[in-house]
This record gives C-alpha cells, sequence and structure tokens, in this order.
C-alpha cells in the first residue's frame, strides 16, 4: 500500500498553537514551538537538537494505492476552500504551504494533475506548494 500525506502546514508564526488552531477551525496533527528541544541522529546516537522555527500541520493520511489526485481534490474541496479568507489572513504574516508526499511501494511512475482552479485556489490562499514522490518499490526484471 502507498503512503499519501496530504498537509496544509504554517511555519514561523508568533500565535500559540490554539490561536492558529481555533482561527482555521481545525486541530493539528502535527506541531511545534521554535526552541522545542528533540532528539535527533540514531537511536544508539541521538543528538539533541533546537527547533528553528514553530510549526503547525493538519496532515490526512491515507494508505491506499488509489489516485492521489482524487485525495487532493477532496483535500482542497473540503479543508480548504471553506478556509479561504483565514488562510490568506494567515499566510499575509507567515509562512503557509500546501504540501503532498506520496511514499510508493506499489508501481513505479508516481504523479498527479492539478488544474486551473485547484492551482488558483492555492494561489489565492498565498501558500507554496510542496511536493516530494518516494518510489520505494522494487521491480522485477
Amino acid at each position: 500500500m502507498n503512503r499519501n500525506h496530504i498537509e496544509l502546514k504554517f511555519f514561523d508564526f508568533d500565535l500559540t498553537h490554539e490561536e492558529l488552531s481555533r482561527t482555521l477551525e481545525l486541530d493539528p496533527t502535527h506541531r511545534w514551538y521554535k526552541d522545542e528541544e528533540y532528539m535527533a541522529g540514531s537511536k544508539t546516537k541521538p543528538v539533541p537538537m533546537k527547533r528553528k522555527q514553530s510549526y503547525w500541520g493538519h496532515e490526512i493520511l491515507t494508505l491506499t494505492n488509489g489516485y492521489i489526485g482524487d485525495q487532493i481534490k477532496e483535500f482542497l474541496k473540503s479543508l480548504i476552500t471553506p478556509r479561504i479568507a483565514k488562510i490568506q489572513k494567515l499566510t499575509e504574516k507567515y509562512h503557509g504551504e500546501f504540501s503532498v508526499v506520496q511514499y510508493m511501494y506499489d508501481g513505479c511512475n508516481p504523479g498527479f494533475f492539478l488544474d486551473p482552479d485547484q492551482l488558483e485556489l492555492i494561489n489565492k490562499c498565498g501558500l507554496g506548494l510542496n511536493i516530494d514522490f518516494y518510489v520505494l518499490s522494487e521491480t522485477s526484471d
């Protein structure tokens, strides 16, 4: 099964996570504050680090081999469109992103299509676009 991550993200803000959540009427699935400590590196040699910026993200994770474009369309329709004005207000001050990440375990040809209306919506909201594909399937000869 492929893992598809579609997410609305905000970085480097001076609000609390609760204020950002109230503004968007969404709970974050991931969050941290600037200067928050975390461990990086391997389990045997962890290295203490500090976050360089604040982060708030609301993600929909699906495990499916279905077309990711359909999931993107639904995310934009149900989560972004009703919040255009709220997102615009936030992106006037803070860095916002619409993020699509696919870990492809079945198949070897990732891709999707954004129509002009979808691109206009992302742009109207002032969101950057972050797309990552990881093809991890094994092909046989």
